[in-house]
């Protein structure tokens, strides 16, 4: 029989490397792969081009952006973050001046908010000792964790250190402001947070339409 551990990992494992994924891309088909699998399997294609997704056959077009402008996959990234969450997590200031070598390393207790580092009980003391302002350090439990991959779901996948902020109307995708100076100057674009209270309003609006239809329809039903 199944357990939950072997269904999670069955789910967070790409089916061409074998590994756990690492910046999963969803195809039309809703299939998941590494983003490194699909440029592997499709070196000798170009953007337009039509390709079939290597689990099902499904054919589809690789977009304009290429390869990497396809959808994130938010559904395997979520059990992936859920995966990361559950596991232990070694401080990474003894991880470095170990060069990399996890053994016995002391397991992260903290989180300092302003190096972005997840430090054992000794590694933060300094931080909280900074000249000039003490660094903001939080105990590093299962609610911190939440925040962060909340953070990281808000970052850019292409620009790694820059926050989704706006949404492009015409590519119909959250952009950061880099990603609008470069490629989306010309595009409708308006802030995240003003598009998705306008969403909001239509899709209670389609609500509203939807209900009206059904209840008129209920009543020509029951003239009938």
């Amino acid at each position: 029989m199944a357990t939950a551990s072997s269904v999670t990992a069955d789910l967070t494992t790409c089916s061409i490397c074998l590994e756990v994924f690492t910046n999963p891309k969803s195809l039309p088909c809703l299939h998941a792969f590494c983003l490194k699998c699909l440029e592997g399997c499709f070196t000798d294609k170009c953007p337009g081009d039509d390709v079939n997704c290597p689990l099902c056959r499904k054919e589809f077009k690789i977009p304009a952006g290429g390869l990497n402008s396809l959808q994130h996959h938010f559904f395997v990234q979520r059990l992936l973050d859920a995966r990361d969450v559950s596991r232990e997590v070694t401080c990474e200031v003894c991880l470095e001046e170990n060069a990399g070598d996890a053994d016995n390393i002391p397991t992260a207790t903290m989180y300092c908010v302003d190096c972005d580092q997840k430090l054992c009980e000794q590694c933060s003391r300094p931080h909280r000792r900074m000249k000039g302002e003490a660094h903001q350090v939080k105990s590093l439990g299962a609610e911190m964790e939440q925040e962060l991959i909340q953070l990281r779901r808000s970052n850019c996948d292409k620009h790694k250190d820059k926050r989704l902020e706006l949404y492009c109307y015409e590519c119909k995708e959250n952009i950061c402001v880099l990603c609008f100076a470069v490629n989306h100057r010309q595009h409708e674009t308006a802030e995240m947070q003003e598009v998705a209270k306008t969403f909001a309003r239509q899709f209670d609006s389609f609500d509203q339409q939807i209900l009206s239809q059904v209840d008129n329809i209920r009543k020509i039903s029951k003239k009938k």
